[in-house]
């Protein structure tokens, strides 16, 4: 059972503890598919599909990249290769992301949206891809009816349907992927749906494991440590470990910048810093890297299985962080 947590920074509620594969808020997503544009998740015309090696299956771990992304002078995978499935896939109304590192978020963009998350494994052959998905958990977020007559606050399901295909935790889906053209291709289930290469986005809340309720955290923490990274579009914030068992809220405008597969540059513009209800003017730091006001600082972001992170600031000190679900966002 999930526990709704206050969030003192922002006078929301955040979803906490969910497992030892964590929780949060996605970024927003849009869509842009043929010749009509559908705010979504986050198709092209069909054409011949190219036509593959013989069956091979490929678990989707490290070593691959996104085309046209070379990795260290390495050419991209062809259009046959497993590989170069790694990336984001937009649609109407359906988007699947298949990461390096082996995990894929689907997104049913209907009314409420639903995310499914887990490990993916891909076969090649038949003039297409089979994607096993194997489900570890199924978010739906908040939905409010016409006139506000119905209200359901997010929370994880036990099931869902995409494209026709059930996902339930601990079971495996299988959908079907079909190139019809170098940056589309057909994901299919019982039905299909077009989709679009884009390029990834990060986003969402990611809180250090151990800290469901900050004021009585399970593991401390030290002065400079990062115990929470929010990218929003609109007002970021940060999570600074203090001495004594304390913790800063640093508000920032923030972007992340896409770089390579999994990879990420955060930017940061520092605008306050509360502690409790006072503003200090001190200037926080972690990982080795100070947020004054008024000026921009980076970090470094690798996205690591089980919907966690690695953020990194300077002299290789970095931080892993969980992701975190808002139970009162609309959003994935």
């Amino acid at each position: 059972m999930q526990r709704a947590v206050g969030d003192r920074g922002r006078g929301r509620r955040v979803v906490g503890g969910v497992s030892s594969a964590g929780m949060t808020r996605a970024g927003r997503w849009g869509v842009l598919v043929g010749l009509a544009v559908v705010v979504g998740c986050d198709g092209g015309a069909a054409s011949v599909a190219p036509q593959v090696a013989p069956a091979e299956t490929v678990a989707v771990t490290g070593g691959l990249s996104t085309p046209p992304v070379e990795v260290a002078g390495e050419p991209a995978p062809g259009p046959e290769d497993p590989a170069s499935l790694v990336g984001w896939w937009r649609g109407p109304q359906t988007c699947i992301e298949i990461f390096k590192n082996g995990d894929f978020e689907l997104t049913d963009n209907g009314e409420p949206k639903v995310m499914v998350m887990g490990k993916t494994s891909v076969t090649a052959g038949d003039g297409g891809f089979a994607l096993a998905l194997a489900t570890e958990r199924v978010w739906r977020a908040r939905f409010t009816g016409p006139c506000r007559k119905v209200h359901e606050t997010g929370d994880f399901k036990q099931e869902h349907e995409v494209l026709g295909v059930t996902f339930k935790p601990g079971e495996s889906g299988a959908l079907k992927l079909r190139r019809t053209g170098a940056d589309t291709l057909e994901l299919c289930g019982d039905r299909c749906e077009p989709l679009k290469r884009d390029t990834p986005a990060l986003g969402a809340r990611w809180r250090r494991d151990n800290m469901e309720y900050p004021d009585r955290p399970e593991v401390g923490w030290a002065a400079g440590d990062l115990l929470e990274l929010d990218i929003d579009d609109t007002l970021g914030h940060v999570w600074v470990g203090r001495a004594g068992g304390k913790f800063g809220t640093m508000y920032a405008r923030t972007a992340a910048r896409y770089v390579e597969p999994d990879a990420f540059v955060v930017t940061l513009t520092p605008e306050r810093y509360h502690v409790d209800a006072d503003i200090l003017k001190e200037t926080p730091s972690a990982l080795g890297v100070a947020f004054a006001v008024g000026g921009t600082q980076e970090l470094r972001v690798r996205r690591l299985a089980g919907e966690r992170i690695e953020v990194c600031g300077v002299d290789s000190q970095c931080a892993t962080l969980v992701r975190q679900f808002d139970s009162y966002d609309h959003d994935i």
